[in-house]
């Protein structure tokens, strides 16, 4: 069927681009869980952050205060003060602390992990003198002035600083803790939530492709059963639909259930239209059958009186060439009527005579006929140097040839060139080898809206080939209908300059 080619292009031009709706509800719902993950992870991190960074503060002014408190209290004037400025008791690993009189750091240090005091070097002592300079003064609630606490980066890493003017104006403190466990704190942070997020989201990713595949395993039955109506022959002879497949999936209670419902009405919908279409094509086919037969009487008997009054009664010229015209008339009407014969046996599934048919034979001596019979045409043959036998009815095969044949020399000019050429060919996977028979002109072609029902029965062409002879429209149908009974297949393709008609048939078994 035309519609069936149709989707199965469609299906194919698609296939490339388009997903599978549980793979796009799988990944909308993995896209959503995963911008949902980094949002709270951000989010996470930035409060984590501020957090950090609060207790970070609190923690630096508690190191500035007891630094300040211890070196008034424990010193007798500024020399003093400055030596216990470094030595201030209960002060953590890495504290930093430095003395800045005049814009001038003239003494810098921090605590070491042992306990013991480290002197920064002169780079750190000009970038503390930098970011003093740089800081502007806040007055404090107590009267006092201090900058900070703000980040700096030093040689030893990053540092969190506050400088307070020393209340003895003794010059200016500063004091500052290492930022490396916050730090630490945050990106330990960033990883666990990372492999959390990401352990969350391939578990529901797995448990979401149970789910989903499990949801839509109605639509996917749905879809089979589409597929297998889709491959039916619909325009022809009796068809049984897979009604009964779509009873699991029709549950009105859910919306795949309303789909498979709906489904399910439409399949018996058209399964009650095919069964009326049926039963009136049969009603036709045993009209056709019964009329057909009851008209070969008195068709032989017109043409039996015909030939009586021809032999005994005289007739003037007139009357002969009229007596010429009905006999004429009769043994086309004779014709048409075994043509229909032919295809009510043929509907009504008759199993065809089977024996051993050469077509290598059948083509010769089919094509050595015709080019006595239609000499204004070239004939042309391409065989192969063996026989190729089939199984079959040789008069019905015989037909079928003579019918492309004759097809091929009645819709084509004189001077067209008839080629007919056979040959075998393996068979797709799990198929037979076949005989392909091909019978083919360099006419003026085929229109292409004709193309699609060139098959039916009683179609003709009126514009692209000129007809020379009238006929009933019944010789391709014919053609189909025997090689469809012989369980094979028949193809056209036609182009200005080119139209082939090709029959396949499954190779007799040796």
């Amino acid at each position: 069927m035309s519609t069936g080619g149709t989707g199965a292009r469609v299906r194919r031009r698609g296939a490339g681009r388009a997903l599978q709706l549980r793979t796009k509800l799988l990944l909308t719902v993995l896209a959503l869980l995963t911008t949902a993950c980094a949002a709270v992870g951000a989010l996470g991190l930035a409060v984590l952050n501020v957090s950090l960074g609060e207790q970070l503060d609190g923690r630096v002014r508690d190191a500035s205060f007891r630094a300040i408190e211890y070196g008034v209290r424990a010193a007798a004037g500024p020399s003093e003060e400055l030596e216990a400025m470094m030595d201030v008791p209960a002060q953590g690993a890495g504290t930093l602390n430095a003395r800045i009189v005049d814009g001038e750091v003239v003494r810098a240090g921090l605590f070491a992990a042992d306990g013991t005091r480290q002197e920064l070097t002169g780079t750190d002592r000009q970038r503390i003198g930098e970011l003093v300079a740089a800081l502007g003064a806040e007055s404090d609630e107590d009267g006092g002035e201090q900058w900070g606490p703000v980040d700096v980066e030093l040689s030893v890493g990053g540092y969190r600083v506050l400088v307070v003017d020393d209340p003895w104006d003794w010059g200016l403190v500063l004091t500052g803790l290492p930022l490396a466990d916050k730090e630490d704190t945050l990106r330990s942070f960033g990883v666990s939530t990372a492999a959390i997020s990401t352990g969350a989201i391939a578990a529901t990713g797995l448990v979401g492709l149970v789910v989903v595949r499990r949801t839509l395993r109605p639509v996917e039955r749905l879809s089979d059963v589409a597929t297998r109506v889709s491959e039916l022959d619909l325009d022809r002879g009796e068809v049984t639909l897979p009604v009964e497949a779509v009873a699991p999936a029709a549950h009105p209670d859910t919306e795949v259930g309303r789909l498979g419902h709906a489904f399910g009405r439409m399949l018996d919908n058209v399964a009650h239209a095919l069964t009326a279409r049926q039963r009136s094509e049969t009603r036709v086919r045993r009209f056709v059958a019964d009329a057909s037969h009851e008209l070969r009487t008195p068709l032989a008997s017109i043409r039996g009186y015909a030939e009586l009054i021809r032999l005994t009664e005289p007739m003037s010229a007139q009357g002969r060439s009229s007596l010429s015209r009905v006999e004429s008339e009769a043994v086309r009407m004779t014709a048409l009527v075994e043509d229909l014969l032919l295809l009510a046996r043929l509907d009504e599934g008759r199993a065809v005579v089977s024996e051993d048919v050469d077509l290598l034979e059948l083509v010769v001596e089919t094509v050595s006929d015709l080019r006595v019979t239609a000499p204004g045409h070239g004939w042309r043959l391409e065989l192969p140097d063996e026989p190729v036998l089939v199984r079959g009815d040789p008069a019905q095969l015989r037909q079928v040839l003579i019918n492309l044949l004759a097809n091929a020399h009645q819709h084509t000019p004189a001077g067209t060139t008839v080629t007919a050429s056979l040959a075998t060919a393996a068979g797709g996977p799990g198929a037979a080898a076949e005989a392909v028979l091909t019978v083919g002109d360099d006419g003026p072609g085929i229109g292409a809206e004709f193309l699609e029902h060139i098959f039916s029965r009683f179609a003709r062409e009126d514009h692209a080939r000129a007809g020379r002879s009238g006929g009933a429209g019944l010789g391709l149908s014919i053609v189909e209908a025997i090689v469809r009974a012989h369980h094979g297949r028949i193809e056209v393709g036609s182009v200005p300059g080119s139209t082939r008609f090709t029959v396949r048939l499954p190779l007799a078994d040796r």
